[in-house]
């Protein structure tokens, strides 16, 4: 995940040729680009009205708990 690596990639998701490429996370490793598959919603927590930033902390921490363990990539 050298920034050489990744860089090239970042210049071309900034081009008028990636105009369709949106939503997507992507690994880069030397010379091989993964596109990651699979993103959907996962535990949610709604509480009807805008959070503050001190609430966040707790509900994330609990959000994760519930969620599963994602599949590692490179460096994790």
């Amino acid at each position: 995940m050298a920034p050489e690596n990744i860089s090239p990639l970042v210049v071309w998701l900034g081009s008028t040729e990636s105009k369709d490429v949106t939503g997507r996370v992507f690994e880069v490793e030397g010379g091989k680009i993964t596109v990651a598959e699979g993103w959907r919603h996962g535990p949610t927590q709604d509480k009807g009205a805008r959070w503050e930033p001190k609430e966040i902390g707790p509900v994330v921490a609990d959000l994760l708990a519930k969620a599963e363990t994602p599949a590692p990539v490179y460096g994790a």
